[in-house]
């Protein structure tokens, strides 16, 4: 038997689909295993994963809140990614934008701007983590997945340096957290749940920024840079000015994540203000292939993973690195899969022609 790999000349559409479902389905086998070799019925688990994610109140608005900074973040990662850039930076943005909202929710009067000023500068603070990268690749040609990974420690650092030391909360003063917000710095929450406007605005970010890539001539050039460089340098498109745009871009909504959490959901600036929603963009834009609407699907998936492995870890006593585990396994899975969306496989006999 002779395996024969060909490079695709036109990849069919429907395999851009079967591969990420093939993908997840087999992460899901692979994690059942690991499941069973901790006396784990892997059935019953995904089951209280659905069932506590779609069967309450609390879990399906948790899903919601959960899923909505992956958005962002995958976003973050995606529009980069359509210019052929790798945004590893939007857990660090995140932080930033967490950091600088946070410092207007704390020091700034009068209460009736400051909202609106928490989320300007929490996208600006976004975006100027990410100009640093994006400047360094453009005039440099400085490699952006070091660059935007190293930033990332230095934001949680001082984040955690802050919070230990000149924001650490007086009310709190043995922990790492700033004191709580006042009630005008704080998004406004609904059904009783942790359900706040910043889910909303995410999937109104998400709508938007799939109008930018796909109905203007910006998201065109975005495009032409990402799969061919040179073609776009011949049509006057700046790769530099791309570059840096969509490290823009993707830094200011990664901000606006950070923004949305501390005012959102912990009501404060804290040591820990993702549990790595930064990183987990990437598998999310992946998996999306840079499509926003995609993204919103995939995010979703992820946020089923964050609220299905509480319950799980709750349940069974799983660990909780079991859901790392299973994001890592998707991510695996993915990029493999990404080989037979390029290429093809064919089989036939030894020494017979082609």
């Amino acid at each position: 038997m002779r395996i024969k790999v060909e490079k695709r000349l036109e990849t069919p559409k429907i395999v851009y689909i079967i591969i990420p479902v093939a993908s997840i389905l087999t992460s899901l086998l692979f994690v059942g295993v690991l499941l069973l070799a901790i006396g784990v019925n892997p059935l019953e688990a995904y089951g209280v994963m659905l069932s506590r994610a779609f069967g309450t109140k609390f879990g399906f608005t948790e899903l919601f809140v959960k899923t909505a900074p992956i958005i962002l973040t995958g976003l973050a990662v995606s529009i980069p990614l359509r210019a052929g850039l790798w945004n590893i930076g939007a857990e660090g943005q995140l932080y930033m934008g967490a950091f600088a909202a946070s410092f207007v929710a704390l020091y700034f009067y009068p209460p009736i701007i400051v909202l609106p000023l928490m989320v300007l500068f929490g996208l600006l603070a976004g975006m100027a983590w990410a100009s640093i990268p994006g400047f360094l690749k453009a005039k440099f040609d400085l490699n952006e997945i070091i660059s935007t990974l190293l930033l990332n420690y230095v934001a949680i650092y001082w984040v955690e340096y802050l919070v230990y030391g000149p924001m650490r909360g007086k009310e709190v003063y043995n922990f790492p957290y700033s004191d709580l917000f006042n009630d005008y710095a704080i998004l406004p929450r609904f059904f009783g749940t942790r359900f706040h406007v910043g889910v909303i605005i995410s999937f109104l970010i998400a709508i938007a920024i799939y109008i930018l890539i796909t109905k203007t001539s910006y998201g065109f050039a975005v495009k032409i840079v990402g799969s061919n460089p040179k073609a776009a340098e011949f049509a006057g498109i700046s790769r530099k000015k791309i570059i840096v745009s969509a490290m823009l871009i993707g830094g200011a909504i990664a901000g606006f994540a950070g923004m949305m959490e501390v005012s959102g959901l912990h009501l404060r600036l804290r040591a820990a203000v993702s549990p790595g929603y930064g990183y987990t963009g990437i598998p999310v834009a992946l998996l999306a292939r840079g499509n926003p609407l995609f993204v919103i699907v995939a995010a979703f998936l992820f946020g089923l993973l964050y609220v299905g492995g509480s319950a799980m870890q709750t349940t069974f006593g799983i660990p909780v690195a079991i859901v790392d585990v299973f994001q890592a396994l998707v991510v695996l899975f993915i990029i493999g899969g990404d080989f037979f969306t390029r290429y093809s496989i064919s089989f036939g006999e030894k020494g017979e022609k082609r």
